[in-house]
């Protein structure tokens, strides 16, 4: 662990933990940015960099700011090269929609534009989250270890057939979306697997906030599961970047529209979804 373990009763190490998230995340995105370039370009592409372009010889791409400003405002940058590679073209415009909002929040929590509380602070871990998993970053450890301590244990324990866990020095047990990542483990199919299953009438859509919309009655699934809609929605992103259009089987099973056909993404139960939506009683 490279944050230390904050008082969440104290405003100013919740900052200090935000800041510290947001630093780690730059220093890993950018190692993996840079591992990949080498990869493609040379041990030098840096270098050569920095030598054609004046602007960038003496630049700090480990620097949050630095980097997604990079990433955000120039589009010829050798910066974009890994996530072209690692995201699907049709989910780039989601993809830097959310190194926006990371960027947005940067700037909020280092001039203090924000109330620094457990509910700011799970915001920001939840926004960088589907980044971190994306490209397999070591911040991703960070990001559960904040959500495990700032989430009480909840209803869905027992419905997710999952063993309980308690996380060292607090009173606090595994927060939903570390459960949720979890249930990786018990998928009967692969992510984008063709589904064959008729799908119910609801229609939904996963956008890239986290958020899950029914797209009918445009009603928000944070509406009536405020403890786990978001946790849910980032888990799903984490699978699907830049979100889509999403149906349901009568049994649970969600699909995302993926090039196409209509593919697996999860398998959820009536506790944590929309009421009345489907009718099954026990994660698979």
């Amino acid at each position: 662990m490279r944050i230390a373990n904050p008082d969440i009763t104290s405003e100013e190490q919740l900052h200090q933990a935000g800041i510290a998230l947001i630093n780690l995340f730059a220093v890993d995105f950018f190692e993996a940015l840079d591992k990949e370039l080498c990869q493609l370009d040379g041990e030098a592409w840096l270098a050569e960099y920095r030598k054609n372009q004046i602007f960038y010889r003496n630049y700090n791409f480990t620097d949050p700011s630095n980097l997604l400003k990079e990433l955000l405002r120039t589009s010829e940058s050798p910066l974009r090269k890994p996530i072209r590679n690692q995201v699907a073209q049709k989910f780039w415009r989601g993809f830097y929609d959310r190194l926006q909002v990371i960027l947005d929040d940067r700037n909020d929590w280092v001039h203090r534009n924000v109330t620094f509380t457990c509910e700011s602070l799970k915001t920001l871990t939840l926004n960088i989250y589907p980044i971190t998993s994306i490209f397999d970053l070591k911040v991703r450890e960070e990001c559960e270890y904040i959500l495990r301590l700032l989430t009480a244990v909840d209803s869905d324990i027992e419905v997710l057939e999952l063993t309980e866990e308690v996380l060292p020095g607090a009173n606090l047990k595994l927060s939903s979306v570390a459960k949720l990542i979890n249930s990786t483990s018990v998928d009967k199919m692969s992510i984008g697997e063709l589904i064959d299953d008729k799908f119910t009438p609801h229609s939904y859509v996963l956008l890239v906030n986290g958020e899950i919309r029914d797209r009918k009655t445009r009603e928000i699934l944070s509406a009536f599961r405020s403890s786990s809609a978001l946790d849910l929605g980032v888990f799903l992103l984490a699978r699907k970047p830049g979100g889509g259009r999403l149906r349901i089987s009568s049994e649970g099973i969600l699909a995302a529209y993926f090039e196409d056909h209509w593919g697996y993404l999860a398998t959820v139960n009536q506790d944590i979804w929309f009421p009345n939506h489907i009718n099954f009683e026990i994660l698979k």
